[in-house]
């Protein structure tokens, strides 16, 4: 392809301009000449215009720009701006994909690495917050009012207080602890806590909180009828809970439950503020390493979106095989 000049039949105010916002273009498209702008000073249109169209100025290798018709103007640089748009966001190797590939060079294997450690800590914060969730919101339910008032203060604690702020605290504060428990035995140490361990332990904790709303709703959707069935079946309270309630009362907590799930996987790029090697601390190394900030940030967007989308339609699978029974009885 031969290259291409852009002449910008303009004053000298609106060379400046032109200069000053078609530089950047201009520097990082390949198809660009090395003539950037020339320009006929204090010249009527007509004139301009005349010399724009002669043959000293270009011959067909020139895109010539005038004052008179700036929406031309745009649509030309845009149109060759665009001959290759890889090129002109971050070179030849976002066309061929090396930066984010799985060859020599490319952040592939680094970025697949991060995906299954951010899912990793998601579902190892899952059981632990659903379990949690479910005593909090028992305990709400509770005729204790000890128990009531210690599982309301949890959650209203754990809601207020920031994702990240848990986490640190988690990681920092249970090293610490071991740190002094090791130097009250006489043992020196400087051992901490795994940050996948800490991560997912603060992450379930935040979502016991919030998911203990959604199993308190839940619970209170059920009928008394559930209740007096199962106890005049002779059922015990742990047993008529597990065989009779939880079944319905998970069927309609899991909408709820589903969104919090998509929430807990994004917030699980707030760990790597503890050094855990997920997907979020992966992007940023390749961003520190290569100054590729649009590309590179926009593949962590499809990243995470990609992880929704799977979550969406696992959550959907799950929520038909939860309500089966009532697809039937329709």
């Amino acid at each position: 392809m031969s290259k291409v000049s852009v002449v910008c039949v303009v004053g000298t105010k609106q060379l400046r301009l032109l200069n000053s916002a078609l530089r950047p273009v201009i520097d990082a498209t390949p198809t660009f000449g090395g003539r950037v702008c020339s320009y006929i000073p204090s010249a009527p249109s007509w004139l301009r215009m005349t010399a724009c169209r002669s043959g000293r100025l270009g011959a067909g290798r020139y895109i010539c720009i005038h004052d008179v018709c700036a929406t031309y103007c745009g649509f030309n640089i845009l149109k060759i701006a665009l001959i290759n748009p890889f090129d002109w966001l971050g070179g030849k190797g976002i066309w061929r994909m090396e930066l984010v590939g799985f060859s020599a060079g490319g952040w592939g294997w680094s970025f697949l690495s991060g995906l299954v450690v951010t899912v990793e800590v998601a579902i190892l914060a899952l059981p632990l917050g659903l379990f949690f969730g479910l005593l909090i919101a028992l305990g709400r339910r509770s005729k204790s009012r000890l128990l009531r008032i210690a599982s309301i203060g949890y959650a209203n604690a754990f809601q207020a207080i920031p994702e990240l702020l848990t986490i640190f605290a988690i990681y920092h504060g249970c090293s610490h602890l071991i740190q002094l428990l090791m130097s009250g035995l006489d043992i020196q140490t400087s051992w901490t806590v795994p940050g996948v361990a800490a991560g997912s332990f603060a992450l379930s904790l935040v979502f016991a909180a919030y998911s203990s709303e959604i199993w308190l709703g839940a619970l209170a959707g059920i009928g008394r009828g559930q209740y007096e069935a199962a106890m005049s079946l002779g059922l015990s309270g742990i047993v008529s809970l597990r065989i009779v309630v939880l079944p319905q009362a998970f069927r309609l907590a899991l909408p709820g439950l589903g969104n919090l799930w998509i929430i807990l996987l994004k917030d699980t790029a707030l760990v790597s503020l503890i050094s855990v090697s997920e997907f979020m601390r992966e992007v940023n190394l390749a961003v520190a390493a290569t100054h590729r900030y649009f590309i590179l940030y926009l593949f962590a967007c499809l990243g995470y979106i990609v992880l929704t989308k799977i979550s969406e339609f696992v959550l959907e699978r799950l929520n038909l095989r939860a309500s089966r029974h009532l697809v039937r009885a329709a």
